[in-house]
């Protein structure tokens, strides 16, 4: 008796951990397509911007990395 009720926990335990495994799955495939959509936003948005725009938002980048490259050391 003692082995088919330890038989029966195991069983239900793997089940559960095949559940969750499958839901972490899907929740990761779910963060990786709100990533996607949020790049294709920021990408649209950037190709919207004016010539002016996309140049200052250029030197802005080149200077932030100088800057942080200076914290760096």
């Amino acid at each position: 008796m003692i082995l088919v009720l330890l038989c029966a926990v195991s069983c239900a335990s793997s089940r559960s951990s095949r559940a969750m495994r499958k839901a972490e799955r899907m929740m990761e495939k779910q963060e990786r397509q709100a990533q996607k959509e949020y790049e294709d936003a920021k990408t649209a948005h950037y190709k919207h911007q004016a010539p002016k725009t996309k140049k200052m938002i250029r030197e802005d980048r080149r200077r932030a990395r100088r800057l942080n490259r200076n914290l760096r050391h």
